[in-house]
């Protein structure tokens, strides 16, 4: 079967065939016909002569005409059936290539496999096997077949194999090469597209799962680099004086160090710029300059992998703001919490001291005077000093931390509210569902919101029993619901602390830095429900 490469052979060689022809035949033909002249003009006169050159002229020049025309026209049949067959090669190979990147939509590399054996059988009418990464499919006949010559193909840019049994018609090695390289081209995209897919699913997984930042950003940076197959790379993040500050390095010792941006590298934070012959910074931006990440490899494959690395960049970018935000509302919570105990200390245990120190001195002057009394006074000092060591206890406890990754976090829930309970005198009752998957930084975020919401109904509800709820809402999803019988409130009218107040702005500022919800149904009376809902 022809193909494209061979059609000028085909009208190559019929020209110099015709031309070869056109120079020898006449000259031939001519030089016969003077020997065998000459022959018979030697010749004794004899009457059969002139039947011999009738002989001669009227079939050897017909025969010699015959023989080639007959060659000319055999020429241009095979000439006509080539074309008829590249014809033909060349639609099968435009209808396979339109079939095949069509396979290219499909969402991962099992089903572009499948869709390229399809495609085989379809529009060559072929039984195929193709196995590519661990990956394998055939058509329902192909092992059926026996007896039957299979043609094997490697694809080299791939990695895969491709396995054939063609109609007699298309067992062509030129038709063959075509094929591979089609499918192999094919592969080769979706094995490319399948790795970005891949990298950015670990990206996004990185960016759930790690709540610090210099972490964070050291495992993102590592992803990349084995994506991008770069040698080295490093992460700065601009601080406040607009000095670069390197955040995280891999086979870069010499870009530990800090640095006010100028030149290229002043260029490199609004785009792409290649600071090194072999460095390119990329800026990392959301709404305005975050830092760059930078990545030192073979700048013609950089430059070819410019885009999808300009979209890690963005993500790098997000998972920044995101870390600083969430740090912003840790510190925000830290200095809230500082606030909360000094209030404490002031409004009860201050206040408490002091109201024991008057009760003792009027104890000390009614000693003599009225013993009784000053029994009474003394009892009501016992008492608030009682009621004072139970509440340091419960903000002491309140404020110990549990290790969520040794015990994980329903065993955690079930620890702590016991013993707070135990504490605080409260009935707890849980429902914790045990298919609940949340990352260790979502984790702490519900943990700390279970121990602000008892911390209030111990405090401010006046209740008795608390109800205490975990379930999964999706794969990675979870909602936390803590419920009391308590006084209630009117969630619309804040007071100036617990639920209402500072306690509920501080958890809600926890759940919503990772992506959650937070909100509170309460109304005076009928207790209250807190509820956190984190999307992993």
């Amino acid at each position: 079967m022809a193909s494209p490469k061979t059609r000028p052979g085909v009208y190559s060689e019929l020209y110099h065939r015709i031309r070869w022809a056109r120079r020898v035949l006449p000259p031939l033909v001519g030089a016969v016909v003077v020997a065998l002249e000459w022959w018979l003009h030697l010749l004794p006169p004899d009457p059969w002569l002139f039947y011999l050159q009738m002989v001669f002229y009227g079939v050897v020049g017909p025969l010699v005409m015959w023989l080639t025309l007959d060659w000319v026209s055999e020429e241009v049949r095979e000439r006509a059936e080539a074309e008829a067959k590249l014809l033909e090669a060349n639609q099968r190979l435009r209808a396979l290539r339109e079939v095949l990147s069509r396979s290219l939509s499909t969402e991962n590399l099992e089903e572009v496999i499948r869709g390229v054996v399809n495609a085989l059988a379809d529009v060559l009418e072929a039984d195929a096997s193709l196995e590519l990464e661990g990956y394998h499919w055939s058509t329902p006949s192909f092992y059926t077949r026996h007896g039957l010559p299979v043609r094997r193909l490697e694809l080299t840019r791939s990695g895969g194999r491709l396995e054939l049994i063609l109609p007699e018609s298309d067992d062509d090695p030129e038709f063959l090469e075509l094929l591979a390289a089609e499918v192999d081209s094919v592969l080769e995209a979706a094995k490319a597209r399948t790795r970005d897919f891949l990298t950015l699913f670990e990206v996004d997984e990185a960016l759930k799962a790690e709540a610090n930042l210099e972490k964070l950003l050291a495992g993102l940076l590592s992803k990349i680099i084995a994506w991008a197959h770069a040698k080295a790379g490093v992460v700065y993040l601009l601080d406040a004086d607009g000095i670069f500050q390197p955040w995280a390095e891999v086979n870069m010792p010499e870009a530990r160090h800090s640095f006010a941006p100028t030149g290229l590298w002043e260029e490199a934070k609004r785009q792409p710029t290649f600071v090194e012959p072999h460095l390119l910074a990329i800026p990392l931006y959301d709404k305005e300059p975050v830092g760059v990440l930078a990545l030192r490899g073979n700048a013609r494959a950089l430059k070819e992998e410019m885009p999808f690395l300009r979209l890690l960049a963005r993500q790098v970018a997000l998972a920044v703001r995101n870390a600083q935000a969430y740090l912003r509302a840790e510190e925000l919570a830290i200095n809230e919490e500082r606030n909360r105990i000094a209030r404490e200390i002031h409004d009860g245990i201050a206040q408490a001291l002091a109201f024991m120190a008057l009760k003792l001195d009027l104890a000390t002057r009614l000693l003599e005077r009225d013993p009784e009394r000053a029994r009474a006074e003394i009892d009501t000092v016992k008492e608030t000093l009682r009621g004072q060591i139970r509440e340091v206890r419960r903000s002491i406890f309140a404020l110990r931390p549990i290790d969520l990754e040794r015990y994980g976090l329903l065993r955690s829930i079930e620890r702590y509210a016991s013993a707070f309970a135990e504490q605080v005198g409260l009935g707890i009752e849980l429902d914790l569902a045990d298919d609940v998957n949340l990352t260790p930084a979502s984790e702490v975020v519900l943990f700390r919101v279970l121990q602000e919401a008892l911390n209030n109904v111990a405090k401010h509800s006046g209740g008795r029993q608390v109800r205490i709820r975990l379930e999964a809402t999706g794969e990675k999803g979870a909602r936390l619901e803590i419920c009391d019988d308590g006084m209630g409130f009117d969630p619309e009218r804040p007071v100036s602390n617990g639920l209402g107040g500072f306690g509920m702005a501080q958890m809600r500022e926890r759940v919503e830095a990772r992506g959650g919800r937070f909100w509170v149904e309460s109304a005076p009376g009928e207790g209250a429900c807190v509820y956190a809902e984190l999307p992993y």
